[in-house]
């Protein structure tokens, strides 16, 4: 929403004398509702508001505006209260912002211990000096321009940068969560004349005049019924989210089983030390863990404290209360309790002291052993079948990778973060969630996740097992894992791929089934991948793994709907399917080669905990 009043000549005509202005703002940020922010801006007078301005944009700006340089034309003070990667500083901040979303200064700006309190803002510009400043204070404390109150400047011309006619107001915009700006005051002082009506001397001028009054008597009304009904409709938006959510929070001691214990947050302050740094455990792209001893219970936990900044904290928290109340596997991390206090919103979790899996196949742990590895795997999978089987309702993780799989003391499987795990309802399409390198390309596109989409996951992790590489280098454009392994599996020579750091102490026959299990689970077809409850016959030697097609991954689509598809009974039929591969190569490139065709392109989706090869909850 902008609100914007005033009109402003900027510059004298033709003399071009900048002269000096003072705006002041009272108002208060509500606590525990964070979304993006709020600007004061210079536009040139009638600026529209972009399309697709919400979130990040703070009105004012789109993707197509982001670094527009001169065209933009808008000079502005943004107060974030969101840090977005793209464009932001990794804090809140104040920030002075010439014709982009970016700030080019910023300084700190502690919304957070100040929430709920009245803020006082003056933006000053002095024209002889060219300097641009603001000045802040909290708790109604008054504003001192004499460096006692926090301050930031910038250097500016605005007669190089603005037109001769500008409006100054206030924009704000929300993204994923709301967040209410009640704007006490506000006024705008300069030393400029008011604009003078033109001389009667003029009959054209004069008339031009009258028209311009009467086209304002006309449309500020109407502007300004728009305004309210907008105001308004945003207001009942908000009350409307704010009750569903507390309603989520209230109900959600009656959804739950009495099991998880409702923990209290001194007791989780003092498990953790305060959260102290050097009990901080890892970090995702969503929340902090810590370890910590509870001594009621004379046991180590890991606690997840999630993001209050996060758009979806509580919805992230809500849904692992939820699924992890209800599913209770010798394969899922066990969820002991957690908290929601103080605005926080705390999980409970059995201390996992070897960490994940893919400090040891990618970090600096102890190599895992092969006997361990095909454990894992076979620990993954049964995971996998109790959450698409065996529970009442499917439970869809939708973010499988080696940093979610936890080891306990023994290096059994444990799968966690459930954060974006999504009940399963027929056919609904959501956000594209996950971590990049693990996503289906039929979800990534069709934004459905499915079981199938799950067990590409897992076959990519498989695959990571297999050959202690990462589906991707990080910060290069690689040829995704599955593929080189395709191609050495045509050739022939699939054991080529296998991790050198186990010097050949594996099993063979567990390696090759492994492998293939892994392609299986990969395939381009959704619809040809094998189930979880396939995977666990396959890994314990029941029934073979049958040969791929060495079309298999050379499909112009994702989906072919004529393809045959393993049947529940894990036997292939089609004796297509069965080819013997004919070696005529030797060698296949590396996953760093170039060579090879990439599949995907690294592609920004938008979503925090979408790091590639996010570091772990639960490492040490």
């Amino acid at each position: 929403m902008t609100y914007s009043t005033k009109e402003l000549r900027l510059q004298r005509r033709m003399a071009y004398l900048i002269s000096p202005h003072e705006t002041t703002e009272n108002s208060v940020i509500s606590p525990n509702e964070y979304s993006d922010g709020l600007a004061f801006f210079l536009a040139p007078t009638g600026f529209p508001i972009p399309p697709n301005s919400a979130g990040p944009f703070l009105g004012l700006f789109n993707d197509s505006r982001v670094d527009g340089g001169p065209r933009n034309r808008i000079v502005m003070v943004e107060f974030d209260t969101y840090s977005n990667k793209e464009f932001d500083p990794q804090e809140l901040h104040v920030g002075i912002n010439n014709n982009s979303i970016r700030s080019i200064v910023h300084s700190h700006w502690d919304i957070i211990s100040h929430s709920g309190n009245t803020t006082n803002v003056v933006v000053t510009y002095n024209s002889t000096s060219k300097n641009l400043s603001v000045f802040w204070s909290f708790a109604g404390d008054p504003i001192s321009v004499d460096k006692k109150s926090p301050s930031l400047s910038y250097q500016i011309n605005l007669a190089q940068v603005l037109p001769e006619a500008v409006a100054i107001g206030i924009s704000a915009s929300y993204g994923g969560a709301g967040e209410r700006h009640i704007i006490n005051s506000w006024g705008f002082t300069s030393d400029l004349d008011a604009v003078r009506p033109p001389s009667t001397n003029s009959p054209v001028k004069w008339a031009h005049y009258k028209i311009y009054r009467l086209f304002t008597f006309i449309t500020a009304p109407l502007a300004s019924l728009m305004l309210i009904v907008s105001a308004g409709s945003c207001l009942f938006m908000i009350k409307m989210r704010k009750k569903c959510e507390h309603c989520a929070l209230t109900d959600l001691e009656k959804e739950i089983r009495a099991l998880p214990l409702k923990f209290s947050y001194q007791e989780l302050v003092e498990a953790t030390s305060s959260f102290s740094q050097d009990r901080r455990l890892g970090q995702g792209g969503s929340c902090h863990v810590y370890k910590g001893l509870v001594n009621s219970l004379d046991r180590q936990v890991a606690v997840k404290r999630i993001f209050m900044e996060s758009k979806h904290s509580e919805k992230v928290f809500i849904n692992e209360v939820k699924i992890l109340s209800r599913a209770i596997h010798r394969n899922l991390v066990q969820f002991i309790g957690w908290c929601q206090e103080k605005g926080e919103f705390l999980l409970v979790y059995e201390y996992m002291p070897n960490g994940s899996l893919d400090n040891h196949l990618f970090g600096t742990r102890k190599v895992l052993p092969w006997d361990v590895r095909y454990r894992i795997a076979l620990g993954l999978a049964s995971a996998l079948n109790y959450l698409h089987e065996d529970l009442e309702q499917c439970v869809l993780h939708r973010d499988i990778k080696a940093a979610n799989i936890l080891l306990d003391t023994d290096f059994n499987t444990k799968l966690g973060d459930f954060g974006v795990s999504n009940p399963r309802f027929r056919t609904q399409t959501t956000d594209v969630v996950g971590t990049y390198g693990y996503l289906a390309p039929e979800y990534f596109n069709g934004r459905k996740a499915t079981r199938e989409s799950d067990m590409f996951s897992f076959g990519v992790v498989v695959l990571e097992i297999t050959c202690g590489r990462r589906t991707y280098q990080d910060g290069e454009f690689h040829v995704p894992l599955y593929k080189w392994v395709w191609q050495l599996y045509l050739v022939g020579n699939m054991l080529e791929a296998v991790d050198q750091t186990l010097d050949s102490s594996f099993d063979r026959k567990e390696m090759e089934c492994l492998m293939m299990v892994g392609l299986w689970c990969v395939h381009p077809d959704p619809r040809r991948r094998p189930k979880a409850g396939q995977v666990i016959r396959f890994l314990q030697l029941e029934v073979p793994v049958p040969e791929l097609s060495p079309a298999a991954y050379e499909a112009p689509t994702f989906y072919q709907p004529s393809a045959p598809r393993i049947d529940s009974s894990s036997s292939f039929s089609s004796s297509q399917e069965i080819v013997h591969v004919k070696q005529d190569e030797t060698s296949v490139p590396k996953p760093h080669s170039s060579t090879l065709s990439l599949g995907w392109r690294r592609t920004n989706l938008g979503v925090s905990e979408m790091v590639p090869h996010a570091r772990s909850f639960y490492s040490q």
